[in-house]
């Protein structure tokens, strides 16, 4: 299992090369994510809990965990954080289980 710095890493290496090789795509989805994520009507924290939802229940680990790690930022709790997992669980099933078992709280610990 990576640790949650290899995995942030690893995106912004990878983001880095995605902004120099493909300049118009990056560009456009980064200011999409900005746009998307910025407080309004639901709060940037409970979009960031939304996203981790998603994640789950389309079983993407690197997403749960990166977004997981923006939700703390943004002022959620681990407690919060745990309090979504059954939603995307229960959207994405036993494998969305297994992915949250052998992977979220040892992540969200490393975020403390």
């Amino acid at each position: 299992m990576s640790s949650l710095k290899d995995i942030i890493e690893s995106r912004e290496t990878n983001e880095k090369r995605l902004s120099n090789e493909a300049p118009d795509f990056h560009k456009g989805f980064r200011d999409r994510i900005t746009l998307y994520y910025k407080g309004g009507a639901l709060s940037t924290k409970y979009k960031y809990l939304m996203a981790v939802t998603a994640a789950i229940a389309t079983k993407c680990k690197s997403c749960m965990i990166l977004d997981a790690n923006k939700a703390i930022i943004a002022g959620t709790t681990k407690e919060e954080v745990i309090g979504v997992e059954a939603i995307g669980i229960e959207f994405g099933g036993a494998s969305a289980y297994v992915m949250v078992r052998n992977n979220l709280l040892t992540f969200l610990d490393e975020m403390e």
